[in-house]
């Protein structure tokens, strides 16, 4: 659906939840109106089901395809139907955040109980400025990957900490393979191009925005996060024309050493190295280098959360509680570590819970604690949740690739960034 026309189709149904208040009927309720996408999935929605069941919560189950979500929710409020929990990605958080009747865990759960809960790395990824709207429910990151195979054929043993390592690295690689593209740098496709433009943006000590959500684009940082993607395009330690497919194509097939990606990498990895499981041994996510030793290194959120709304079932005596159909639901999915393993071991799901992360089911497989040590502290797609995101995620790749292609220096591409942005939010 075209992005403008989501984005009205947003405000209309945040417009329209505030004078209505809620969607559900005055009657008590005796289950859980629960909507997602998984269930949406043929191979995905027997074991859901049951997950779903195992809560014990009596549910009505409601599907819809991922891509359709933002707007089934709203059509759902729109029309007044019930809904009392939903599946949300982590991009769409702060326009859900937006709604009236949407719950603060913090008031449901207590703060102090869902940090002992949940990892850090993984809470933030469900919180608004300071509320937690969504409950982490299978939470991984776009992360740094790297082929342990290239590398050590490289002389390569060690991660990179810095970016200065990570050169360096990238260059034992090209003198070992002069035909290989160390790393498989995102140069193709607007939302690539943004992405991995702003996880080195944070590597540098960056943003796109700052606190106040004010652009501050045009940076010092900025400048050398492009200076330093187009050395790397210039020196044949990236290349132009890469996108995700020839990214993954390239690591599974030994052709380049570091690429990022989601957890399902493992699976493409396979695929394309022609090795299948025994490849899994060279996969290993690492934490995304920085420009100093000491400075906090960050991956982008990503993850599926749930977002419960202030309705009957998720009430015990007019206000929320962790003892209403609606939490006791969310508790049997995100916080059951039964049901976590299992939406682990037959999904591949990584769970969210300390506990469950520490099973023996979790530990013994390296590749999962590798990504969860991969995260550093997780920070959302800056673009993603914007109105009109497309538009900004527009500005900021062509401008990225102005600069890669020598078309404008990085001071120039800097300063032109920011004066679009500011142009698209006034």
């Amino acid at each position: 659906m075209n992005p403008r026309k989501i984005g009205n189709l947003i405000k209309t149904g945040i417009a329209l939840l505030a004078l209505a208040g809620s969607a559900t009927c005055a009657l008590a309720a005796d289950k859980v109106t629960f909507l997602n996408w998984i269930t949406a999935e043929p191979s995905n929605a027997p074991v859901m089901q049951k997950l779903i069941g195992d809560t014990g919560v009596p549910a009505e189950v409601l599907s819809s395809a991922w891509g359709d979500m933002q707007k089934a929710v709203f059509l759902r409020l729109r029309t007044k139907q019930p809904l009392d929990v939903f599946q949300a990605q982590e991009r769409w958080l702060p326009t859900f955040a937006q709604m009236p009747n949407v719950v603060d865990f913090n008031d449901v759960y207590g703060k102090e109980f869902l940090e002992k809960t949940f990892p850090p790395e993984v809470l933030v990824t469900g919180q608004v400025k300071g509320r937690q709207v969504g409950l982490p429910w299978n939470v991984g990151s776009i992360s740094l990957i790297s082929n342990t195979q290239v590398l050590e054929k490289a002389g390569v043993t060690d991660a990179p900490k810095t970016i200065a390592d990570f050169v360096a690295d990238l260059e034992k690689v090209k003198a070992a393979a002069p035909q290989s593209t160390p790393y498989a740098m995102m140069t193709k496709g607007d939302d690539l191009i943004s992405s991995d433009f702003q996880l080195w943006l944070w590597a540098f000590g960056g943003s796109l925005f700052d606190d106040d959500d004010k652009p501050v684009a045009n940076s010092e940082a900025t400048v050398k996060t492009l200076e330093f993607m187009k050395d790397l395009v210039d020196r044949g330690l990236a290349s132009l024309d890469v996108d995700r497919g020839a990214a993954r194509r390239m690591f599974g097939q030994g052709e380049s050493a570091f690429y990022f990606d989601a957890p399902v990498a493992k699976g493409f990895a396979e695929d394309f190295s022609g090795q299948g499981e025994a490849f899994v041994q060279y996969i290993h996510p690492i934490l995304t280098p920085v420009e100093k030793e000491g400075m906090q290194s960050r991956s982008m959120e990503w993850g599926h959360l749930l977002v419960m709304l202030n309705t009957e079932a998720g009430q015990v005596d007019g206000k929320p509680s962790p003892d209403s159909l609606s939490a006791r639901f969310l508790t049997g999915l995100a916080m059951n570590d039964t049901v976590q393993l299992e939406y682990f071991q037959k999904l591949g799901a990584i769970p969210v819970t300390k506990s469950a992360r520490a099973s023996d089911i979790v530990t013994s497989d390296k590749y999962t604690v590798d990504w969860n040590a991969s995260l550093g502290m997780p920070k959302l797609n800056e673009l993603a949740a914007l109105k009109d995101s497309a538009s900004y995620v527009g500005v900021v790749s062509e401008e990225v690739q102005s600069a890669l292609l020598g078309k404008k220096d990085a001071k120039q591409a800097a300063e032109d960034m920011q004066s679009r942005i500011e142009k698209l939010l006034n």
